[in-house]
């Protein structure tokens, strides 16, 4: 089991749930052109357990780009979700611009832009990928506007509990663009870049009006359970740097989440990858992911630190005429083997139930925490 020094009760935890990869293939965009709710009908059964968090994360993976071929000429926007040459799925990704609403429905705050689908419809599609984003007043981080050069590259998100005001600040960044040039340099490289962003991570850990650092780099090896070096190096880098947390996506399968702690002995997380959250990619694996909970609790110094990690498991149905992602709990026994799956990568005693109130078990009864659920099976 993953713990973290000292005690917190479970009302003091500010909460920060996060998901991997929203990656809208062909048939994951026409379904949901054919459902009522839209994109919405993905997402509908773990929309509690999203908004129950304080601040909620997921990765973009596509661009948002109304009106914009293949080809990357502008267009008139097509009526439907799904067109096969506005709106498109692999290899050149492009969503309507519903689906950014249907992710603040869902309980979502901020996403993650960087990728390596990021220009995949080029420069413009990253321009109006952040206009949809702004558009819904949600947060993004990792890349930016032609034109809008000096904004900065990370995101802040502001949580309130009683009198106070706690202030995370999100940084994304890419291992590429699958070849597509960024003559503009509109996507932070997470390699590339590795020293401004290192920079970049230290200089908001020091802010007085910042509590919290999340760095979330696109990364690793696709469906690679293990984390590769250049992985475990910026991770601990970018621990050692001041981030509170490392949030991985990219390799579309699980990876390792291990505990860091730096030299001064703070400790901090790292979650290698998060896999998919929404995809119709096929096997096992690729279906089966989590929602990772991070607890952060005050320091005496004002600042934000790691109080405790816990894993709700989801999977990806699809079949029987349904596709959208599911607490695995709540699936029951036709998801058992994707349970499975996650409890050989990840620390068993750390899995959480399909439940907004999250962290009660660390106030009670931690051992029996799954009996429900394996009584089930």
């Amino acid at each position: 089991m993953i713990t973290f020094e000292g005690r917190v009760k479970a009302p003091e935890i500010i909460t920060v749930a996060a998901v991997g990869d929203v990656l809208l293939h062909d048939t994951v965009q026409r379904y949901a052109m054919n459902q009522e709710t839209g994109f919405m009908s993905l997402f509908g059964p773990v929309v509690d357990l999203i908004q129950g968090a304080d601040v909620a994360f997921a990765n973009l993976e596509g661009p948002v780009a109304a009106g914009v071929t293949k080809r990357g000429r502008v267009t008139a926007p097509p009526q439907r979700l799904w067109d096969r040459w506005v709106y498109t799925g692999y290899p050149m990704f492009n969503y309507h611009p519903s689906v950014v609403r249907s992710l603040k429905d869902a309980g979502f705050d901020v996403l993650q832009t960087a990728n390596n689908h990021s220009m995949d419809r080029f420069a413009i599609g990253a321009d109006k990928t952040i206009e949809a984003i702004e558009a819904e007043g949600l947060k993004f981080t990792g890349t930016r506007k032609r034109g809008e050069m000096v904004r900065p590259w990370h995101a802040i998100t502001t949580i309130s509990k009683g009198d106070r005001h706690w202030r995370l600040a999100w940084l994304a960044c890419s291992y590429g663009t699958n070849g597509i040039p960024d003559h503009a340099d509109q996507v932070l490289l997470c390699y590339k870049h590795k020293a401004r962003v290192l920079q970049m991570i230290s200089g908001l850990s020091r802010r007085d009006d910042i509590d919290a650092v999340l760095f979330t780099p696109h990364w690793g090896a696709e469906y690679r359970h293990e984390a590769n070096r250049r992985q475990k190096a910026l991770a601990e880098d970018a621990i050692n740097a001041g981030a509170t947390a490392v949030i991985g996506s990219h390799p579309h399968v699980m990876q390792p989440i291990e505990k860091y702690v730096t030299a001064s002995g703070r400790e901090g997380l790292v979650a290698y990858s998060l896999g998919n959250f929404v995809s119709n990619q096929i096997g096992l694996p690729r279906r089966s992911s989590i929602i990772l909970m991070l607890g952060l609790k005050p320091t005496p110094s004002g600042k934000l630190q790691m109080a405790a990690m816990g894993w709700i498991p989801i999977w990806m149905r699809n079949y029987g005429n349904r596709m959208q992602v599911e607490a695995i709990d709540r699936a029951g026994p036709v998801a058992l083997r994707n349970l499975l799956h996650l409890r050989q990568i990840l620390p068993r005693a750390n899995q959480l139930p399909a439940s907004s109130d999250y962290w009660r078990q660390y106030d009670c009864c931690p051992d029996r925490r799954h009996d429900r659920l394996e009584g089930e099976y």
